[in-house]
């Protein structure tokens, strides 16, 4: 048993002791997982509140190895289970909207991720890096990668969301550009051997989940499946049609099987989401029944083995294979138009850390990972391919090389120096390096200073699609890249509290966005538009104490200026930009021994919409305030009960729309949409069983 296990089962012991000793004043046991405490054993009168917080305090995504938030090269938020199921979070995007400088933003084809002020038309997530379990999410076609309904995984299945900020290219590669998103699953000793959930919602739907779990921490099998079914609302939008827009419907299925043996591991997930928009993107026809429909399948499959060879050295190897599958049907008038976009990835990584000193104060980490992918993408009016059909393949590769250093030469003072190189067949080799200097203080407070490189490659939909309809391809087009420099204050002023700081400036260039071409602006292309600058300060903090308290608080503070290549930065204009971002939230202990009562807000200031056809300025998206209530009961006789409602207000988020969403009544005339309504109030409830 490694040094790690045992420490996590001593606490595990502890805990379990500690809060049979003061039940009524404590977090439940399954709010408090067996995860690693301090070098220093606690007191058991500190072990309920130490089991709280080591959570938060373990990052693995930021550099493929377990690191503490004072000593991994970014800023970091971890998401835990026990604030997931407090505050009643049904998708990772809805526990994503409650981090600091972190915002989504609801197209109704997809949910998509902005960070610090940069959320760029167009975009799905591609500029995000998500894992589950460390493999790599984005598929190969359009670098896609769900945080709704359209996730590869359900909420329920989740132990903790690692949200790590800025580029991470030196151990990643491409779409590592604007941060990681690394989701990590429940474990067989974290969860129960059996559970089932059932929720509705006015306006989410139906949602049933189940799972098992066998075995323990070194051999386990567990899996999970998730069906969800939309009931969604009706919007109006007199640039699309005076009559309310229907069509707000969507269904989801979602498997995964997990084990682990050993030292070995695999993980099978798939999914299936439809996804229909009532507001007819692509010009398609609004008052059609079933209205414009997108699809998204895939399917991942990892696995790999981690060994010990001796006390310095540990080495690691995966295989993976990822399939995926976007398919829209556009209803025009009088016909059906079709758009397929495959891409099948396989690909193998083999990692070692090396401690140059025997007391892991030095050590190096080194590895290689090489895949190779196939895309195609095909258009066409429905049974005639023949006709109009346009056919789109691209293969390509990608190999990469990554070293990096990392250690403590005293007491108060370490540091990471890290570089990796990308040759990528359809696009340029790319270098990716990044530096972290760090101050601590006895684990109560500290600093960093961060400096990192990241690039992101056109993805085949971005570079190559056009379907003789909608889009051109872009041949010409060139990989993104981006400069960060940040520095970070953290500090646990008093047990339960950790706080951050930090100030930071990004510098994106040869950013690629979605515009009307050059040539014909009624076709949509993708193209590097020149530099965007985010420049600002962002705070959070979280606390929680053994009494059962929950609190967390963020703020973000962003200036984000853009320019076309060679002329000067315009701040103020920058589409879906907010100045500010701010959330909090906060959770009582079991209230009658019961349940836990949890209040959120989200902040969203000011955001500019795109121009209309004229290049002037249409209406900004106001300001916006989201407050959401929730009661969780955990345990009653093995039930738990969630009683939620989302947007307690009922003051819908004005969404900056992008170019999908235009109309083009004839050759001559474009009619801009700006903007498209958020949801509206949502109540739901929960109920699950678990043994």
């Amino acid at each position: 048993m490694t040094s790690l296990s045992r420490r996590a089962l001593v606490l595990a012991v502890l805990t379990s002791s500690a809060v049979a000793r003061a039940q009524s004043a404590s977090v439940d046991v399954q709010d408090l997982p067996p995860l690693p405490p301090a070098e220093d054993e606690p007191s058991s009168s500190a072990t309920v509140l130490a089991a709280a917080t080591a959570e938060e305090d373990v990052v693995v995504g930021a550099a493929k190895r377990e690191q503490t938030l004072g000593n991994v090269a970014s800023a970091v938020t971890v998401i835990t289970g026990d604030r997931i199921r407090r505050f009643g979070y049904r998708t990772v995007g809805e526990a994503l909207s409650g981090v600091a400088g972190v915002y989504i933003q609801d197209s109704r084809l997809t949910q998509q991720i902005g960070i610090r002020g940069l959320q760029i038309p167009g975009g799905f997530n591609s500029r995000v890096l998500v894992l589950v379990d460390g493999a790599t999410i984005n598929e190969a076609w359009g670098a896609f990668a769900g945080v709704g309904w359209d996730a590869l995984v359900s909420i329920d299945d989740i132990a903790r969301i690692e949200v790590i900020r800025g580029p991470v290219g030196a151990v990643y590669g491409t779409n590592a550009f604007f941060g990681i998103i690394n989701i990590v699953t429940r474990g067989a000793a974290e969860g129960s051997r059996a559970w089932g959930r059932v929720s509705v919602g006015n306006i989410t739907g139906a949602v049933a989940t189940a799972g098992f779990a066998q075995g323990g921490v070194n051999k386990q099998i567990r899996g999970s499946v998730l069906a969800m079914t939309r009931f969604g609302e009706s919007s109006t939008i007199e640039a699309i049609q005076s009559e309310p827009l229907e069509g707000d419907g969507a269904n989801t299925l979602i498997a995964a099987v997990v084990g682990t043996y050993g030292g070995s591991f695999g993980q099978v997930r798939a999914y299936r989401a439809l996804r229909e928009s009532p507001f007819a993107p692509y010009d398609s026809d609004p008052a059609k029944d079933p209205p414009y429909g997108l699809y998204n399948y895939q399917l991942l499959v990892e696995g790999g083995h981690t060994r010990e060879l001796s006390k310095r050295l540990t080495v690691s190897g995966r295989g993976y294979l990822n399939l995926y599958r976007f398919y829209d049907r556009i209803y025009y008038t009088d016909d059906v138009f079709l758009d397929y976009g495959d891409a099948l990835t396989g690909g193998a990584e083999v990692r070692g850390r090396y401690a140059l000193r025997a007391d892991g104060k030095l050590g190096v980490t080194a590895g290689a990972e090489a895949n190779y992918s196939r895309t195609e993408s095909r258009s066409y009016t429905e049974g005639m391919f023949d006709v109009d059909g346009v056919k789109v393949p691209l293969d390509f590769s990608i190999q990469g090389v990554y070293s990096e250093l990392d250690g403590q030469p005293l007491p108060w003072l370490g540091f990471t120096a890290g570089l990796r190189f990308d040759n990528n067949t359809q696009s340029s080799s790319r270098l990716s390096p990044r530096a972290a200097l760090f101050l601590t203080n006895s684990e109560k407070y500290g600093a960093k200073l961060l400096y990192a490189e990241g690039f992101r490659n056109a993805s085949a939909f971005e570079g190559a699609f056009e379907d003789g309809v909608d889009f051109s391809a872009n041949p010409d087009i060139k990989p993104e890249t981006v400069r960060s420099f940040e520095g970070v204050l953290w500090a646990r002023p008093i047990a339960g509290l950790s706080t951050r700081l930090s100030a930071f400036y990004w510098k994106a260039k040869d950013v690629i966005e979605q515009l009307p071409d050059p040539d014909d602006a009624t076709l949509l292309q993708f193209q590097n538009v020149g530099v965007y600058v985010t420049q600002g300060v962002e705070a959070e903090a979280t606390y929680r104490n053994s009494a059962g308290w929950y609190g967390f608080g963020g703020l973000a503070v962003a200036r984000v200026g853009s320019a076309q290549a060679g002329a000067d930065l315009t701040y103020g204009e920058v589409v879906d930009a907010p100045r500010v971002t701010g959330t909090v939230g906060v959770s009582t202990p079991k209230l009658a021994d019961v349940g836990h009562v949890s209040a959120a807000a989200v902040y969203l200031g000011p955001r500019h919409t795109r121009t209309d056809e004229n290049g002037d300025g249409l209406p900004n998206s106001k300001r916006w305030i989201g407050l959401d209530a929730t009661i969780y009961v955990p345990n009653i006789k093995g039930f738990d009960f969630t009683v939620g409602v989302r947007n307690v207000l009922g003051t819908r988020d004005e969404v900056p729309a992008p170019g999908d969403y235009d109309r083009f009544p004839d050759p001559d005339t474009t009619i801009v949409v700006p903007k498209i309504p958020g949801e509206g109030r949502e109540f739901f409830v929960k109920v699950g069983y678990a043994r």
